[in-house]
């Protein structure tokens, strides 16, 4: 009798792994903070992808049942919406981290010490950006942290693995081939922030050719629908089969093809900006 009792939170415990462990899976985040969407985000993105499921349910099926297409859709959505919005702010991210070190360069050639040259490089990402941009919290904590007298080395290693930006680990390499060599940062970080330019110039070159095929993408997305509806508005007989018999059956099999073609189109268009 004693030991029933002790058994049973053991259980509800077990219980409440498993599901956090399912939502992690079935929600999975960013492991930066700072990637993560918000509530209000995740409620602006779930209510889109029920209204496109709705929409969806009732033109390819033209039945009530068919809104239960809303759920798988509003998940879909709200899957893509934060690798969209994690990557814009990962590339916002770069783009502060680079600022930052054309200003900690420009210090060091003032005749700062390294340590300074972060400092003041803070307050200017404070002036340009805001105490509550992504580098200008993570400037501010490496401040108070050199303050404890850590290595600028050790920042930025933990800089890379919590950001997971590659320029992070490069950081924190240059930083410890620099000490290694007496401390000149100056040829090292400006070589880092001429190479970041070039990299970001070469982005928006590809931002720019890539304009012309999102759009053409984005088009070829709203055709197949836009075809139902024309076909349904001016020749209602010749979709009227499409709803009755085996046509839900066709339907369904269309509808797979069109969100593969759509998923697969989006993940082209990514992948050809990343590489």
């Amino acid at each position: 009798m004693s030991g029933a009792p002790s058994a049973l939170p053991k259980r509800t415990g077990r219980k409440k792994k498993k599901r956090q462990s399912l939502v992690s899976v079935l929600f999975p985040e960013e492991a930066y903070a700072g990637f993560r969407t918000s509530r209000r985000e995740d409620i602006f993105l779930l209510l889109g992808g029920l209204a496109a499921g709705c929409l969806m349910g009732l033109l390819f099926y033209r039945d009530p049942k068919a809104l239960v297409l809303s759920g798988p859709v509003s998940y879909l959505v709200l899957r893509m919406g934060r690798r969209k919005i994690a990557g814009k702010r990962r590339e916002t991210l770069r783009r502060q981290l680079r600022d930052y070190l054309v200003s900690v360069v420009s210090f060091l050639r003032a005749g700062f010490a390294l340590e300074n040259a972060m400092r003041g490089a803070e307050g200017e990402l404070m002036t340009m950006y805001g105490a509550d941009s992504l580098m200008g919290q993570e400037a501010a904590a490496m401040s108070r942290q050199l303050s404890l007298q850590i290595p600028p080395e050790q920042l930025w290693r933990e800089f890379g693995e919590r950001c997971r930006l590659p320029e992070g680990a490069q950081l924190a390499k240059v930083f410890a081939v620099a000490k290694r060599q007496g401390g000149d940062y100056l040829p090292v970080l400006k070589a880092m922030a001429q190479m970041m330019d070039k990299d970001f110039a070469l982005r928006s070159e590809i931002s720019v050719m890539l304009t012309g095929k999102r759009l053409e993408y984005y088009l070829m997305c709203l055709i197949p629908a836009l075809m139902i509806v024309y076909l349904d508005i001016s020749a209602p007989d010749m979709t009227r089969s499409l709803f009755e018999g085996s046509g839900p059956v066709f339907m369904s099999l269309f509808l797979l093809f069109y969100a593969l073609a759509v998923w697969w189109g989006d993940r082209i268009l990514e992948k050809a900006y990343e590489a």
